[in-house]
Order: C-alpha cells, then sequence, then structure tokens
C-alpha cells in the first residue's frame, strides 16, 4: 500500500440532519462555483448518470450574473472547461478538486489536491459517508468536517 499524501486535503461537509438529499447538489454549486472563482479545476463524480444530468441543468441556473463552464465528461470542446461532471470511472485528465457524491470512493482519487464529500439525505446516505471517512482514515488521510446551516 502506497503511503497516503499528506498534502492531500479530504473534507466533509455536513449538512443539517433534516436536510433533503436534493442539498447536496445545491451545496455542491456553491462548492463548485467558489472553486470555479479561485481558478481551480473540479471534476464532480455524480452516483449515476441521472444525478450528472441534474448537477449540469442546476448549475445552468446556479447564478442568474454567472457562468460556470462546465460539461459532463465525455460531451463537450477539447480542451475540457474548468468544470467537469462524471459518473463511471474518473478521466485521465488533471483536475484539483473532487467532489465525491458517488456511493463509493472512486479509484484514483489520489491524484486530487482536495476530495470533497457532501453529507446530507437518510440514515442509509449518512452511514455510506462515515463509511468513506473510517475508509479514508485507514489509507491514512487526514480528514476534517465542516458542519453546514444551510
Amino acid at each position: 500500500m502506497r503511503p497516503a499524501d499528506p498534502a492531500l486535503e479530504i473534507t466533509f461537509y455536513v449538512l443539517a440532519a433534516d436536510a433533503p438529499l436534493s442539498a447536496r447538489v445545491t451545496t455542491a454549486c456553491r462548492l463548485i462555483d467558489k472553486a470555479w472563482q479561485q481558478n481551480r479545476k473540479v471534476l464532480i463524480q455524480a452516483g449515476s448518470r441521472s444525478e450528472a444530468e441534474t448537477l449540469d441543468e442546476q448549475l445552468w441556473s446556479f447564478r442568474a450574473e454567472a457562468f460556470i463552464p462546465h460539461h459532463l465528461v465525455g460531451e463537450g470542446p477539447t480542451p475540457p472547461p474548468p468544470v467537469r461532471i462524471g459518473w463511471e470511472a474518473l478521466p485521465g485528465d488533471s483536475r484539483d478538486i473532487l467532489i465525491n457524491l458517488g456511493a463509493d470512493i472512486p479509484a484514483g482519487f489520489e491524484r486530487f489536491q482536495r476530495i470533497i464529500e457532501i453529507v446530507a439525505g437518510t440514515d442509509s446516505e449518512r452511514e455510506q459517508a462515515r463509511n468513506h471517512w473510517r475508509e479514508y482514515k485507514k489509507l491514512g488521510y487526514t480528514v476534517q468536517a465542516h458542519e453546514l446551516k444551510i
């Protein structure tokens, strides 16, 4: 097993216990907007194509006064825009930030500078996030949590 990179930042954003699962998409859009304004390259790893398409639609209308250049992995121009949305294996291009909305920790996550997990929804979805936390810790990474009041 390769030693964990101490520079890799892993952050869990924890929404209120009564926050609906849809709040994950809204929170992801806010974090994507902030990262894009900082000139960071972002990959959002959705749990399914349907979730990826929902996030794609949300990004078009998230802020009426701004446009966040993005597309679904496998679509759009080359070179790709700063924000990409995928749902299968991680693409090979270089990105700064991975926002993981999937049920699993994707293979290859360690090549990113920062991993973001957003916790919301049912008890089973929260348990899934706890499992991700434990797995990152088991691999030797430092993990942080931020409680969000949304």
